[in-house]
């Protein structure tokens, strides 16, 4: 197959089903078609409709009572949406952009759905995306969205409110760039052989990541993937939850 196909691009059926909406609406939108591209579009959504037509179905039926199961996972999360979760520092909510997910299986066997997500990054020289993997462990029946470890904020009984306080945290992360000299009174927290370690504050502190990076220079970093060019065009909502949690650098943004 692969010497027939040759480097024809492809893209996978389940993403195709994931932008049927965003299908149906490029081809109503008000611009009008190629009448090739409308046939081949009509094509490709009748193609999908079918092809999934069970899926659907029972989809539906579970996200109208807020539920899904492990095999529906893949539909729920869609490119770019906004997912929830906590960070795994300080527990406090935040939300990261869904990239892509697969079912993978650990060393002893389990099975679990893994996720790529991405989100905003300053490494005390440059912003950008750093991406991270969340997982669902592999459960029976149904179980409610919002209490799966990660799940679409859209799901969540707040989600206004989440969004407001994330994004009023995306300000203050800006405001925090370069050397700032805080009073601070809460839950810190650094990473050790891979995990959180916690400890309380309540004193001055110093917000200077490429200070801290001096001092620790086998700290874990995390890669920053795709640099934004300019701070002015950074929307502060997809800072989502800087002060909580950069996972493997989380210290060097924790207290704020």
């Amino acid at each position: 197959m692969r010497t027939v196909i040759k480097d024809v691009r492809t893209v996978e059926q389940s993403l195709l089903y994931n932008c049927l909406s965003e299908l149906k609406s490029h081809r109503s939108s008000t611009v009008p078609l190629d009448p090739t591209c409308t046939a081949h579009l009509n094509l490709l959504i009748k193609y999908i409709e079918t092809t999934y037509a069970d899926t659907a179905t029972r989809l539906l039926s579970l996200l109208t009572s807020g539920e899904i199961t492990y095999d529906l996972l893949w539909p729920l999360f869609k490119l770019n949406a906004t997912i929830f979760t906590t960070c795994h520092g300080t527990h406090k909510p935040r939300c990261v952009r869904y990239d892509f997910g697969e079912e993978k299986s650990s060393n002893s066997g389990s099975r679990y759905w893994n996720m790529e997500y991405r989100y905003k990054y300053f490494d005390g020289k440059e912003f950008g995306d750093v991406s991270i993997e969340l997982q669902i462990p592999k459960f029976r029946g149904v179980k409610r969205i919002n209490l799966l470890e990660v799940f679409p904020l859209k799901y969540h009984s707040d989600a206004a409110k989440v969004e407001a306080e994330l994004t009023q945290n995306g300000r203050k992360f800006v405001k925090l760039i370069g050397s700032s000299y805080r009073q601070y009174q809460g839950t810190a927290f650094f990473i050790h052989k891979g995990k959180p370690v916690e400890f309380t504050v309540n004193g001055r502190v110093m917000t200077d990541t490429i200070f801290f990076r001096k001092i620790n220079p086998n700290y874990s970093r995390l890669k920053i993937t795709e640099p934004t060019e300019s701070i002015s065009v950074l929307d502060p909502w997809e800072y989502l939850e800087p002060a909580s949690d950069n996972d493997q650098g989380g210290s060097e943004a924790s207290l704020g």
